[in-house]
């Protein structure tokens, strides 16, 4: 059962009749997602999910799940629980000379709870590049949109307050809900970061993250790889899934145990270990201006295949990948240097990583 199945099983009881729990939380999460700023762009919460749902193509049209969306979307909006949903306060904020793709979603639920939405990241290449970014920036622009949006909503509302999101979705729900302003992280009631990377420095000792820690639940997928990325803490669940490697980050792969939560695993695999271990080596050997030199000359040449958003990759790739050269061999000398360097230090670091792995495992 996944979380359109878990709408269609248990979606007869409406939010006063059963508590709010985590699968809820990535169902918000993921209908963020859905291009509501096309028709509500900042105004208070009015439309409801099922107001919302006739204009079906519009919303889910150029998301990275076209047809899960649409599914999820439908079984919302005829759901005793969803339907009667408001929605509103849509922030979003997309620049490509910037680097930010931002979008934040409340959703009020007929109990007076406001749930704040984190948008991950989505099928840009802008979108991706300011994921990459973290590896360099102490603050992305998307963050500092985050704490800036949950303050303004919290403003409006009287409500208690849940905050969400998945990916990076995930990754701004924790940022926002760290450093928003001391009155609104009183009032909130929980945190859920659904597979969201760590951060470029380490908050988790700062009292504003120490305030507010019991409140927030990181749930990553067993073979998680995104979830892994950057500095973060070992304190998650477990959720098994449907795919596998990549795949896992899809939030409709993630099994629902019952009408309370996800089925849980007792630990993540040897793959996602090796990757957090891999990761958190290449990053912390390269200095801060080294990491942003690679990012930058790596989307240089993503950027010079001439596409916007990622999907458009499948049509004429031989064009593509002809501009990617082009956009490679123009670089300096020293940019290119960097590039391999990048990629053999890389190459190096996850056999590093699976010759420790295995000292590890024969020692214990």
């Amino acid at each position: 059962m996944n979380i359109s199945d878990y709408i269609k099983e248990f979606g007869d009881k409406t939010f006063n009749e059963r508590a709010f729990n985590e699968v809820d939380s990535l169902i918000f999460a993921e209908l963020s997602y859905l291009y509501f700023e096309k028709l509500i762009e900042l105004v208070p919460p009015e439309k409801t999910l099922s107001d919302l749902s006739v204009h079906m193509k519009e919303l889910v049209e150029h998301t990275v799940l076209p047809r899960s969306n649409t599914k999820l979307l439908s079984n919302a909006a005829t759901s005793a629980r969803f339907k009667n949903v408001k929605v509103g306060w849509v922030n979003q904020s997309f620049d490509e000379e910037k680097t930010i793709q931002f979008a934040g979603v409340t959703f009020m639920l007929e109990d007076g709870t406001a749930v704040v939405a984190f948008r991950g990241t989505d099928a840009s290449i802008v979108g991706w590049k300011e994921d990459f970014n973290m590896a360099f920036l102490s603050e992305i622009p998307a963050q500092g949109l985050a704490v800036e949006y949950l303050n303004k909503v919290a403003a409006e509302v009287t409500a208690d307050l849940i905050v969400c999101g998945h990916s990076k979705g995930g990754n701004l729900a924790v940022y926002a809900s760290v450093f928003c302003d001391k009155a609104v992280r009183s009032r909130i009631k929980a945190i859920y970061n659904h597979d969201g990377p760590g951060f470029n420095e380490n908050i988790f000792s700062k009292a504003e993250y120490v305030e507010i820690k019991d409140r927030i639940f990181k749930l990553v997928p067993h073979d998680s790889l995104i979830g892994m990325l950057l500095e973060h803490t070992d304190d998650y669940k477990v959720v098994p899934c449907n795919s596998a490697s990549i795949g896992q980050h899809n939030p409709f792969s993630w099994k629902v145990k019952d009408d309370n939560g996800f089925m849980e695993k007792p630990k993540t695999t040897i793959t996602s270990k090796l990757a957090d271990k891999t990761m958190y080596t290449f990053i912390n050997d390269m200095t801060v201006d080294q990491r942003k030199a690679f990012v930058n000359g790596l989307f240089t040449v993503i950027e010079g295949c001439g596409v916007t958003f990622l999907y458009e990759l499948r049509t004429e790739p031989l064009r593509r990948l002809n501009g990617m050269m082009k956009a490679y061999f123009a670089l300096t000398g020293e940019e290119k240097k960097l590039m391999a360097l990048g990629g053999m230090r890389f190459v190096k670091t996850w056999f590093k990583s699976i010759v420790s792995w295995n000292d590890e495992e024969q020692d214990s």
